[in-house]
């Protein structure tokens, strides 16, 4: 028997008598009570511990998730000093549609109109946004929901950016659009129109406005143009980065055949810095005055005449000037640079202007519709600036323009005044002029002339002449 036991059998030193079953139930109880109280402990600590595990474990879980999460959403985005979930940026696109207003477009795409008055103000000074062009386009920028870009294209030449600086200001700037530049050569064969042929080499309208410009003086194209006439040109191209559309810059060089006769025009720049175009000799291709005052020359309706029958008089009465057909509407040009002397009725001319263009000559258009936009008394104009445009008033049958030109304060003929030339190449770079006439010359003349590998001897023998098409020549097989 153990000491324990002894010790259990005894009562106050004293021994007790106990049966044997009770004896043996004692001893084992004490060998269990250990084992119980330990099993009851390590519950207990399993019971503490494990809900910690598990929430810990949880939350370790959601951090990875979220982090995996953002990193699909943005992976170009670095994580900024420990931060597990990266900044989600995207743009979205729109175009300006009819009746659009710069808030209709924001709140179109989804963007607060507490936004408005800020970008508003940020853009003042470089652009006036709610004055949006229908077809231009405009992106939005955010991060994490959050407006931080707009951008507007102006034109095809500048594009507005209002860019977020913090969470109250906003910046704006204008850039200019970086075209790339090419110089192309051209050549054509009248068969119906120079608009026509051009088109049909080209597909653009620009660089037959721009030669009828150069020639405006020596070539009547609604009149003088013959089938057959040809033209060679070498000019300068613009190409937008993004859209990949062109535009015409400059025609450097152009030689024009009409009815056989050559007529060749040079870019060159002045002594004085002023850029025009030259004949070979020096002198100017453009005049003083334009042939016409419009872009093109309209038909004549009524020519200069000291005896015409008057439609709405039914009387003879002297036209002095040249009446041109043209719709209601049509921009009406300055035949040259000049100061405004009236503008306003006059009589039966209806709306009118006069301009005086130097001493000697001035130059009226009666019948407007209505004025260009600034246009005052005492105000200058220059030659080809929109001035009015073609209406009925006054005494008129129908719209057209009533074109008048004086000298020395008298009517003359418009179509057979003589006017003067435009300034010559100066004497100090006229030697300048002449190398660049003559470079640009040698060039107009090959276009469209097949190149050939000249001949070369070997062992006597003389190699066959190998043809070379020029880049602007088509592959048409066969």
């Amino acid at each position: 028997m153990t000491n324990d036991l002894k010790n259990l059998l005894t009562r106050d030193g004293k021994k007790v008598r106990y049966s044997r079953s009770a004896v043996r139930k004692a001893g084992s109880l004490g060998r269990t009570l250990p084992l119980i109280l330990f099993a009851v402990s390590v519950l207990i600590t399993i019971a503490l511990v494990d809900p910690f595990e598990k929430s810990e474990q949880a939350s370790t879980g959601n951090i990875s998730s979220a982090e995996t999460d953002s990193v699909r959403l943005s992976a170009q985005e670095p994580e900024d000093e420990g931060v597990l979930a990266a900044a989600v940026s995207y743009e979205l696109e729109d175009k300006v549609k009819n009746g659009d207003t710069f808030e209709t477009i924001l709140l179109r795409n989804g963007i607060k109109r507490d936004y408005l008055f800020p970008l508003l103000d940020a853009a003042r000074d470089s652009h006036n946004l709610n004055r949006v062009v229908i077809g231009r386009q405009l992106k939005f920028a955010f991060v994490d929901s959050l407006l931080t870009r707009v951008v507007y294209e102006i034109d095809n030449d500048r594009t507005l950016s209002v860019t977020r600086e913090d969470s109250v200001n906003w910046q704006a700037a204008v850039k200019e659009t970086q075209y790339i530049e090419n110089v192309r050569e051209l050549s054509g064969t009248i068969e119906s129109s120079l608009y026509q042929t051009v088109m049909d080499s080209y597909s653009n309208p620009e660089l037959a406005l721009k030669l009828s410009e150069i020639y405006a003086w020596q070539i009547d194209f609604h009149n003088d143009i013959r089938k057959g006439d040809t033209f060679r040109l070498i000019f300068r191209e613009k190409i937008h980065p993004e859209k990949q559309t062109s535009k015409v810059d400059d025609v450097l060089a152009a030689l024009f055949v009409n009815d056989g006769t050559e007529i060749y025009g040079y870019r060159f720049m002045n002594a004085d810095s002023t850029v025009d175009y030259f004949e070979p000799d020096g002198k100017s291709l453009r005049r003083k005055f334009l042939r016409s005052p419009f872009n093109y020359m309209p038909r004549i309706s009524s020519r200069y005449n000291p005896r015409r029958f008057h439609p709405i008089l039914k009387r003879y009465r002297p036209h002095l000037g040249v009446d041109y057909a043209a719709p209601r509407g049509t921009p009406v040009l300055s035949l040259g640079d000049g100061k405004v002397i009236k503008r306003g009725w006059n009589g039966g001319f209806g709306n009118y202007i006069l301009i005086r263009h130097n001493g000697m000559f001035s130059t009226g258009y009666g019948h407007l519709s209505g004025y260009a936009r600034g246009l005052k008394v005492g105000g200058r104009v220059r030659q080809g600036e929109v001035i009015g445009y073609v209406g009925s008033t006054g005494l008129s049958t129908g719209p057209h323009l009533d074109f008048r030109f004086f000298k020395d304060g008298k009517p003359v003929n418009p179509l057979k005044v003589d006017i003067p030339a435009g300034e010559p190449v100066m004497a100090e770079v006229f030697a300048e002029f002449e190398s660049y006439r003559d470079i640009m010359k040698r060039r107009l003349d090959r276009i469209g002339q097949p190149l050939f590998v000249p001949p070369v001897a070997t062992n006597g023998v003389v190699p066959v002449r190998i043809r070379i098409a020029r880049p602007e020549e088509k592959n048409t097989g066969g």
